[in-house]
């Protein structure tokens, strides 16, 4: 998981190991609930993950995590405020919890876990599937482009949500789509 994010030493490694919990969660379970504030960032070994928001009494899809992908509430982690998402189990998952307190002391005793920072500045490209210029067949097709697994393990209704379109729109654009 640290190799994607730079070189580190085995004893960088070795460091990062025990500071690092790895847990099973179970379907539906939630990680950080909206109004908590994040003490953590989360790393999904097997299975997936899901933030929602509720706005207007409605929960819209804010994230799909699936296998390999870093998960966390920016806002409130970087921010130390409570959260307008949660953070909940989609299936059985196998995740690494790395919190705050420990990635701080990471960094304080090697520089080189500066580059945990690249898992921050992932997000950019996350807000780009919202970018209001893009119609929902560019939406669905960078969809296909960057994240498939998210098509294979998600049903539409998640996914419709998630790239902010009606879950009948979604099916006409995937209707239009050519392999």
């Amino acid at each position: 998981m640290l190799r994607s994010l730079g070189v580190f030493s085995d004893f960088e490694l070795q460091l990062f190991n025990q500071n690092i919990e790895v847990k099973t969660v179970e379907k539906n379970e939630i990680l950080l609930s909206e109004g908590e504030i994040s003490k953590s960032i989360f790393f999904i070994k097997a299975g997936a993950l899901f933030q929602v928001q509720k706005i207007d009494d409605e929960e819209k899809i804010i994230d799909l995590n699936i296998q390999n992908d870093w998960v966390f509430s920016f806002d409130s982690l970087t921010n130390q405020i409570p959260s307008n998402t949660m953070i909940k189990a989609f299936a059985k998952s196998e995740i690494v919890e790395l919190n705050l307190e420990n990635l701080h002391k990471l960094i304080s005793i090697s520089q080189n876990f500066l580059q945990l920072n690249k898992i921050f500045n992932s997000l950019s490209a996350k807000i780009h599937i919202y970018d209001s210029n893009l119609n929902p067949s560019e939406k669905y097709n960078y969809l296909l482009n960057n994240k498939p697994q998210i098509i294979k393990i998600f049903p539409l209704n998640m996914i419709a949500s998630y790239l902010k379109m009606r879950q009948e729109t979604l099916s006409r654009v995937r209707a239009n789509v050519f392999f």
